[in-house]
């Protein structure tokens, strides 16, 4: 529980002027469905979009396949609404990397409880490449270095960690630091790639719920990571689909566009 309401306070503290606001859509429907971390932060992500688009937007529901990603009621009309992320070809290397540090998390936590610190992780080239059966070695030596990096001593700095930096937090935190988190610009051509993967699961959605009298996509880029899309200016995203609307947003300045007129 501890990581799910980390995640829900990392959206709303980068928002405080609408702390309020964001907590009233977000925590309902963190309250009401046990949800895995990935969907707490699609649960998250179209607070915000709900919140910047139209507040008179309300989520109804967060179901499970094959509905819809949410239910919601917008001037009297009830939406399905589908989330979906858009990430480069690197996002399995850059999940994974992502993914031994927060278990490397979890392990100093079960190792070090009364400890409070937060470390920013950053690895060499930002590419580490590891099997299953290596995870939990790996997550020792890290766990082992920053433990001694708490206590003033440098040593047994593994191979694949370029630096560490630790400070004091008000729990156990590790997050990874990229290099080159910076990423490319998005295309139309990558966008409309997206929306058609998308539109396949219109029809299935159209002939099991009658009750459904639109459908909406909430595309998001913009996370300040090396696999998450960045936004053009001098791009022209407008696409044509089946999508009875279709928005791109970036996750970080939430800046919102309408796809199809």
């Amino acid at each position: 529980m501890k990581i799910e309401l980390s995640e829900v306070k990392k959206i709303i503290d980068h928002h405080k002027k609408e702390k309020t606001e964001l907590g009233n859509i977000i925590l309902p429907i963190i309250d009401k469905y046990n949800l895995p971390d990935k969907e707490i932060l699609e649960v998250c992500q179209i607070g915000k979009f709900v919140y910047k688009i139209n507040s008179e937007i309300k989520i109804l529901e967060k179901p499970k396949p094959p509905d819809p990603d949410f239910i919601i009621e917008y001037q009297s009309k009830i939406i399905g609404l589908e989330h979906t992320r858009i990430f480069t070809e690197d996002v399995v290397n850059y999940n994974k990397v992502n993914s031994l540090i927060k278990y490397s998390e979890k392990l100093y936590t079960s190792k070090f409880p009364n400890e409070k610190l937060f470390a920013q992780i950053s690895i060499v080239d930002d590419k580490l490449e590891y099997k299953e059966t290596e995870k939990r070695n790996l997550a020792t030596e890290i766990v082992e270095y920053i433990h001694n990096l708490s206590k003033g001593i440098n040593e047994n700095k593994p191979s694949f960690i370029s630096k560490v930096k630790i400070s004091i937090h008000s729990q156990i935190s590790f997050s990874y630091n990229e290099k080159n988190w910076q990423g490319p610009y998005l295309t139309q051509t990558r966008l409309e790639k997206e929306i058609r993967k998308k539109e396949r699961k219109i029809k299935n959605y159209k002939s099991s719920n009658t009750q459904i009298s639109e459908y909406w996509l909430v595309l998001f880029i913009g996370s300040l990571s090396s696999v998450s899309y960045q936004f053009d200016e001098n791009e022209n995203y407008e696409t044509k689909t089946e999508f009875d609307k279709v928005f791109l947003m970036t996750d970080f300045d939430a800046e919102i566009i309408k796809i199809n007129n």
